[in-house]
């Protein structure tokens, strides 16, 4: 699955989770917790989670 931003960019499933975690990590399990989140997702969930955060 590839996601763009609202400028054009393209972004795999795993850069976009990176992506979600340097903007949201605040304690040492962050990255373990974003990834099992994102990873229980259905393709429609992840997107629709996407769009939500960059679509204006």
């Amino acid at each position: 699955m590839i996601f763009k931003s609202d400028k054009g960019k393209s972004f795999t499933q795993e850069e976009a989770i990176d992506l979600m975690l340097s903007l949201s990590a605040t304690d040492a399990n962050s990255e373990k917790k974003w990834r099992g989140f994102y990873n229980s997702l259905s393709q429609t969930e992840l997107q629709d989670e996407w769009d939500e955060y960059w679509k204006p």
